[in-house]
């Protein structure tokens, strides 16, 4: 009788832990989402930084064109004309910041967003390695059930979780499974029979 409840006890941490390792998952994903969106705005202030310059161009040749036209035999005032120059410079100045610090952002989220996809990498390396340990220890437990007496096995299947037995069964060889069922409540045996059906 300790062995069903040593299974059951197994069975249920292996399931909260993969029940933890899914949170976290999601987690990981819903930051890695985050992460996408952020950079998708970046590319928005890089494209309204390439406009700002595109405008401030834009006006500086309606102005020359202005002053083309409005004073063709006038002379060009050279302190206005330093002003502009002045303005347009730390306008220049301040874009090629503002720039550079888009830069610096974006290579910082690169840098996050390759530790993330390591991180990816390693949770499922992990979880691969879990599922081997559990398909192991399935296959060792396959063996006992194969070599107890079918009614002992019976006696067991009929305590254990129904998916739980339902994956065992799956896994043992028909004749063995013929004769556990034979054992097993009528009822508990049709609902194994069907759960094996579905399974296939």
């Amino acid at each position: 009788m300790k062995l069903p409840t040593q299974i059951l006890s197994i069975f249920k941490r292996m399931k909260l832990s993969t029940q933890i390792l899914l949170t976290f998952l999601i987690a990981v994903k819903f930051i890695l989402g985050s992460v996408l969106l952020y950079q998708v705005g970046l590319g928005s202030i890089f494209m309204e930084t390439y406009a700002i310059a595109a405008e401030i161009q834009e006006d500086s040749k309606e102005a020359a064109q202005e002053d083309a036209q409005s004073g063709q035999g006038d002379k060009l005032d050279p302190k206005l004309l330093n002003t502009k120059k002045a303005a347009l410079a730390a306008e220049e100045k301040r874009l090629a910041q503002k720039k550079a610090e888009l830069v610096a952002i974006q290579k910082e989220l690169n840098n996050k967003i390759e530790k993330l996809r390591q991180l990816r990498n390693e949770i499922r390396s992990e979880i691969a390695g879990k599922k081997a340990v559990e398909a192991k220890k399935l296959k060792h437990l396959i063996k006992i059930y194969s070599a107890m007496k079918p009614q002992s096995a019976a006696v067991l299947i009929e305590k254990l979780d129904k998916n739980l037995a339902v994956e065992l069964l799956a896994k043992m060889k028909g004749d063995a499974v013929g004769k556990i069922l034979s054992y097993v409540d009528t009822g508990k045996a049709a609902a194994l029979s069907e759960g094996l059906v579905k399974r296939e």
